[in-house]
Parts: C-alpha cells; structure tokens; sequence
C-alpha cells in the first residue's frame, strides 16, 4: 500500500457539505420550508440514518447554517429515548472536539422530537477510510495523532462529567480540515446509546458496534466506564494507522463469531503492517500502546482516555 506523504490531504480536504456521517446531500421536497412553531428553515436535505433525517437549515434569527435533525415517525420507545439522549449528552457536554446542540423541541402537529446543531464541513472516518483503500492509500501517523488527539480529549471529557460513550468508532469520527491551521480536527458523534454513570442508567444493557465493542460490554458480564470506550478507541486506531480492522478476516462472519474474537483471540501487532521503514521505536510504541488499550481484561487497560492519549502521543512526537 502506498504511503502518501501529505496525510491525505485530498480525502480530508472538504469540497461537499457533508453532517453526522450520513448520505450526500439529496434533494428536498420544495413544499417542506419551517420546522413548525420555531425560526430555522429547511434548506435541504444532508441525509437519513435510522432514527431520523438531518437537514441543512438556516436560523435567521442568528444568522447562521444549522443541522437540524428530525426524529422519524413510528420509532419504538427505545429508539425515541436514544434520539432525545443524543441531544442532552450533546448539549451538557462542551468541548471543541463534540458537537455542539444549539436547541431542541417538539414538532406540535406531529410529536416528532427535533434538535439543532452545528452543521460539520468534512467526512466521517469510517468514509476516509474506504476511500483510502480505494486509492491504494494510507493515513500517516501525523493525521492520526491529529485525530486521536481531540478525539481521546474528548473522551476524557465526557467522563469526567460521568458519560461513556458505548459507541466510538470510524463512522462516529468526523474529520474537518482546519485551514488556517494546516491540520485537521475531529470530533466525537452520537451518544445515542451513552450511559451516565453517575444517574444509574442501564449500564448493562448490550449495545454498540460489534466490530469495536469490548468484550464486557458485548457479554453485559461489568458495567461500562472509561476503560470500555479505551477499548473501541484502541481498535479503531489500529484500523486507521495499518488500514485495516484487527479482525478483518470475520468482518462477513455472524456477529457472535466476531464478539468471540474481541473476547478470546489475540489480534495482530500494529507493527506487523506498519511500514519497515518507520523507526523502530514507534512501531514498537505502537504495539504497547494498543496492546494496552485493547486488553481483554478492563484492569489490564489504560486507567482513563487520557493515560491512552498521553501514551499514544509520546509515541509519536518522539
């Protein structure tokens, strides 16, 4: 795989509005122009997942583009209490590498729970990822130090205010460039399916991704803390420095073959497809770090975000 020597840069650069990781921008429906009982006009539409649409939208009372999204109608109560979780986390939560919630209500006429946020310019990891591939590429360290940075920040920051994410990984990674900077910045999406610890919401409940999830998180056998998202991280840091998923062998397999892998089967080294012509001493440090991120055993792991982040750091500014 080729190693380019600018990071990237034509994949991170931003050339088309995309929000949350979703779809390409689709037409909107001319007719549908206010969400109902509030100021923010609908521009158009930047995609859908599985709870609700997001639009490009404008609040002119503010003067500035908004995301705004809109819950779908008929969800199950479970969905409809991770949409309302995703704004709260998102609006109690304030650090440069989240998200930032601007408001949320109810549409009157229809019960559909909304929010607004800032509208991203950029990609999501997990589509960095596939288009490097595509292109025979390979992120380099500097634009990963760049992303894990803010990202494991931003982790530390949610749980020291007693949240865990439950679900980090490529797709809930958005990257943008920062111009005037000459780097890119990333920020943590979607705590749809977080727990805060310190209200005794149900920790034990399974969820996540099961390609990144940890193995007491996939049995439900310890209650999440910081050490469960250190976990997700560690994996999905491998995925971005060698290009591939430490399991990608089960990636098509049942889902309990790949939680079976997670929980029992050791992963590759790191360093077993980094470059040879790196330094020693970082693919080395690149084995520790992960090593110790994604242990099977959460005692075995980084204590906090931060202890992960402080390490993987020392690794590669050396």
């Amino acid at each position: 795989m080729k190693v380019v020597a600018h990071e990237l840069d034509a994949a991170a650069r931003v050339t088309q509005p995309f929000a949350m990781g979703l779809d390409e921008p689709t037409p909107l429906d001319s007719r549908q122009m206010v969400i109902h009982s509030k100021q923010y006009r609908i521009v158009d539409t930047l995609g859908e997942g599985g709870m609700g649409t997001v639009y490009r939208a404008y609040d002119p009372v503010l003067e500035r583009d908004v995301a705004l999204k809109v819950m779908k109608s008929g969800l199950p109560a479970a969905a409809r209490r991770c949409f309302r979780a995703e704004a709260l986390y998102g609006a109690r939560l304030c650090h440069p590498n989240l998200v930032r919630i601007f408001d949320l209500g109810i549409m009157p006429d229809r019960g559909l729970e909304w929010f607004a946020m800032e509208r991203l310019r950029g990609k999501d990891l997990e589509r960095l990822l596939a288009g490097a591939r595509r292109r025979g590429l390979r992120f380099s360290l500097r634009l990963a130090a760049q992303v894990f940075d803010g990202i494991l920040d931003a982790l530390s920051h949610a749980h020291r205010h007693g949240i865990i994410h439950r679900d980090v990984k490529p797709a809930n990674i958005f990257v943008t460039r920062e111009a005037h900077r000459g780097r890119v910045s990333a920020k943590l999406l979607d705590f749809g399916v977080a727990c805060d610890t310190r209200r005794g919401d149900d920790e034990l409940e399974r969820c996540g991704d099961p390609r990144y999830v940890a193995p007491e998180q996939a049995l439900g056998t310890a209650r999440p803390d910081a050490r469960t998202d250190v976990y997700a991280a560690g994996i999905s840091l491998f995925e971005v420095i060698t290009g591939r998923h430490p399991f990608e062998d089960l990636l098509a397999e049942p889902t309990s073959t790949l939680i079976a892998a997670h929980c029992g089967r050791t992963p590759p080294w790191p360093s077993q497809l980094l470059p040879r012509e790196l330094p020693a001493a970082v693919r080395c440090g690149l084995d520790v770090v992960f090593a110790k991120a994604c242990a099977k055993d959460p005692d075995d792991r980084f204590a906090s975000a931060a202890d992960m982040r402080h390490a993987l750091l020392d690794v590669l500014s050396g």
